[in-house]
């Protein structure tokens, strides 16, 4: 009887191929632009009102967004981007580990950044009550899915050390299934995030020229939303074992979080606006010229003396 174990000699090219520039490129363009972006709106907050606490969240977002890049950068390393069949055993648990912790620091870039955004905008409308609470019970489901998520992601495999080396007796739950759950949950809340503003937003009294720089934040905030699309598509879409070469959906994961990054600090790129060009940027927005509008609204003055000059803020 002939025997069925046999090697499976593959092409030279096969061990040749590799995405690893889909990982490379974005993540060191994001690490830049990310960088910036942060770095100029702590300078602008400095020399304007101060730092808050969407700051010093969105700084913490920075930390585990540069930390997951690094992660994907070190995976490429050991041949992330490459056929998972064409790897050594070690390399092979090397990205499969370094991608096992790329999973806990990315959930948790994403979920901070998310909840600077709506710091941002408590600190921006912070006499409507209404907004206030809505926003913080908003940030709690994210703290406490960011947390469930986290753990889930942690333990994984049973035991832990399956998730990185099949080498290890062991089950793991479904994973599909849960990148899917992740991705429908970040979705969703990409869209509550960036229509939960447009009531308040759409009732600014602001001039052409101010409304049209605000075009910038809400349009890539548009783009996250369409980002976050992708992803979730691409893994219902593109399933496949060959984890470490298949990297649409990995790809479409360093944009979003990197890019949700890049819209919570958008708005400081508005001060370098004001202080280059004072005549077109400068911040007068109210809501209304009516004092009687102001008792109807939760206490908020809307009053045209009342300065809503949040987005400088």
């Amino acid at each position: 009887m002939a025997s069925t174990n046999s090697t499976v000699v593959y092409p030279a090219s096969f061990y040749a191929e590799s995405h690893s520039t889909w990982v490379t490129v974005p993540t060191v363009l994001f690490t830049v632009l990310g960088t910036t972006l942060v770095g100029i709106r702590f300078w602008a907050r400095r020399v304007t009102s101060g730092l808050g606490a969407d700051d010093w969240v969105c700084l913490a977002a920075l930390i585990f967004a540069l930390a997951t890049n690094g992660l994907f950068l070190a995976m490429t390393h050991y041949g992330f981007g490459r056929h998972i069949k064409s790897l050594s055993a070690d390399d092979r648990t090397e990205a499969l580990f370094l991608y096992w912790v790329s999973q806990i620091t990315y959930k948790i870039s994403l979920q901070l950044t998310k909840i600077s955004l709506l710091l941002l905008y408590m600190r921006i409308f912070s006499h409507v009550s209404w907004f206030r609470r809505l926003s913080l019970g908003l940030i709690t489901v994210l703290v406490l899915y960011g947390f469930a998520s986290c753990i889930t992601g942690l333990v994984q495999c049973t035991p832990v050390a399956r998730a990185w080396n099949y080498a290890v007796a062991g089950s793991c739950i479904q994973l599909m299934k849960f990148f899917i759950f992740n991705g429908a949950f970040a979705l969703t809340t990409d869209v509550i995030v960036l229509l939960l503003p447009m009531p308040l937003v759409w009732r600014l009294q602001l001039p052409l020229s101010q409304k049209l720089a605000l075009v910038p934040v809400f349009g890539i905030g548009i783009f996250i939303v369409i980002t976050s699309t992708l992803r979730l598509y691409a893994l219902i879409a593109t399933p496949s074992a060959d984890t470490t070469y298949e990297l649409m959906g990995t790809l479409w994961t360093i944009i979003e979080f990197n890019l949700a990054l890049v819209c919570a600090s958008l708005p400081t790129v508005r001060v370098l606006m004001v202080r280059m060009l004072p005549g077109r940027f400068e911040p007068r927005a109210t809501y209304g010229s009516s004092e009687k509008r102001s008792a109807k609204n939760g206490g908020v003055s809307w009053g045209s003396k009342t300065s809503a000059n949040g987005w400088a803020r």
